[in-house]
């Protein structure tokens, strides 16, 4: 059931579109104009997009020193000459970084042309978790702490990353030196803070792999049909109105509480944090807001719970910790916001080095989500796992930046729970039962 080529073009502009892909002004050209000659800026703004011949330019007081500045291309540049007309230019393409396995080319070729025709440039970086493991084990540990020059650079140019799946095995880092994988938590951190302070917009969009859908033990074509279902179902009116019902019920409160027939009883203060809503698609009123994030497939409301709040204890039946495997029967128990003790019925060797591997404060809760989407189905694919509608989701580890929280980690790890016997009260009022709101 592979994408036709019409489908693929279709879902790249779709992403350059959720994304808001295109022009930007150009700051640093502007600025550095206006550094040297005063009034260049406002000669170049209040023009931009007109022709003008040399004598004309002379006539507006742009003299050779001037002319050579704008159109130099280390400002942009702000002048143009295409025939023997100057062209004003005061914007410039936006820098996108796209991340892509090999196998995905076709999808990642049709996101590059639609950004393009937007205006933006795309910097096309290919990776695989086959090739991530390779260069981990050949790696010496200087090397894994290096946070080079170049990196740094990257991060504090691009405008927006797009991660278009290139983990084809969700369990590459089995049987890796936990002191390398843990090696550039710093550095981790780092980027995500350079990141979050510039409000990089970024985008994570799923693809069934045949070798994805085979570690979790699903029919490769029944995993590659929901994702596309679920893709779908991402934009629908119905996935809108459930993200809508739990955005206006928990905006605003404070104390949320959720409780389950297994023993869950888990609170914790939500008081001062947004609630945040992914429905595929970012709106300038979200990006001043400062909600830079997307997933595709999409379907969640979330948001940050107050760091130091949460009290109790919540069972995960299975969950999936990254680059490890599976999880069965984990018990958390949360004290003081972080934490405290957790238990595992089966491979909780998984739990453990995950938690190893990343900073101290991986421990603190950093979410609540709630699945939205009705096509998504419990595979053991975190994305689209946590948007199965019926579902919540907390995470441990990071929510700085989009997700408005306080909390510096190097890891963020979701899990989910089924909620068909549960129930979530807000200040007191039952927001959901059994899965589903309650009006």
């Amino acid at each position: 059931m592979a994408l036709k080529e019409f489908e693929l073009k279709r879902l790249g502009e779709q992403v350059v579109k959720s994304m808001l892909i295109g022009r930007k002004k150009n700051e640093v050209g502007l600025a550095r104009s206006e550094r040297r000659f005063k009034g260049l800026r406002r000669f170049v703004e209040e023009n931009d997009g007109k022709q003008f011949s040399d004598k004309e330019l002379e006539g507006k007081g742009i003299n050779a020193k001037k002319l050579a500045l704008l159109s130099k291309p280390d400002n942009g540049p702000l002048l143009i000459k295409r025939g023997n007309k100057w062209v004003v230019r005061a914007t410039m393409g936006e820098m996108v970084r796209l991340v892509y396995h090999p196998d995905n080319w076709q999808l990642a070729k049709q996101i590059i042309l639609a950004a393009s025709r937007k205006g933006a440039n795309v910097a096309a970086v290919p990776r695989s978790s086959a090739f991530d493991r390779e260069l981990v084990a050949a790696s010496p540990l200087s090397k894994l702490e290096d946070f080079p020059s170049a990196v740094k650079a990257t991060l504090e140019n691009i405008d927006v990353t797009i991660y278009l799946e290139c983990e084809e095995d969700p369990e590459w880092k089995r049987g890796l030196s936990a002191v390398k994988l843990g090696a550039g938590q710093a550095n981790g951190m780092r980027a995500h803070e350079i990141l979050d302070d510039r409000k990089v917009r970024w985008l994570v969009l799923g693809w069934p792999f045949p070798e994805t859908a085979r570690s979790y033990l699903v029919k490769p074509a029944v995993f590659e049909a929901m994702m596309f279902a679920s893709l779908k179902e991402s934009f629908s009116p119905s996935t809108r109105k459930l993200v809508e019902y739990y955005r206006k019920a928990l905006d605003g409160g404070d104390r949320v509480r959720i409780t389950h027939e297994d023993g869950t009883d888990v609170s914790f203060s939500i008081k001062g944090r947004p609630m945040l809503v992914d429905l595929g698609l970012l709106t300038q009123a979200e990006l001043d807001a400062g909600d830079v994030g997307l997933n595709i497939p999409s379907g969640e409301a979330f948001c940050a719970p107050v760091e130091g709040s949460a009290e109790g204890k919540i069972f995960f039946p299975r969950i999936h910790v990254h680059g490890h495997g599976f999880v069965d029967g984990l018990w958390l128990f949360f004290e003081k916001g972080r934490v405290a003790r957790w238990t595992a019925k089966r491979n909780g060797v998984h739990f453990e080095k995950y938690l190893a591997e990343n900073t101290p404060s991986t421990r603190v809760l950093a979410e609540l989500g709630i699945g939205c989407n009705r096509a998504a189905k419990l595979t053991g694919y975190i994305l689209t796992d946590e948007k199965i509608a019926g579902t919540i989701h907390l995470a441990i580890g990071n929510n700085t930046g989009s997700y408005h929280g306080k909390n510096k980690a190097s890891g963020h790890l979701d899990m989910v729970k089924d909620m068909a016997h549960g129930l979530m009260v807000a200040d007191g009022r039952v927001v959901m039962k059994g899965g589903w709101p309650v009006r």
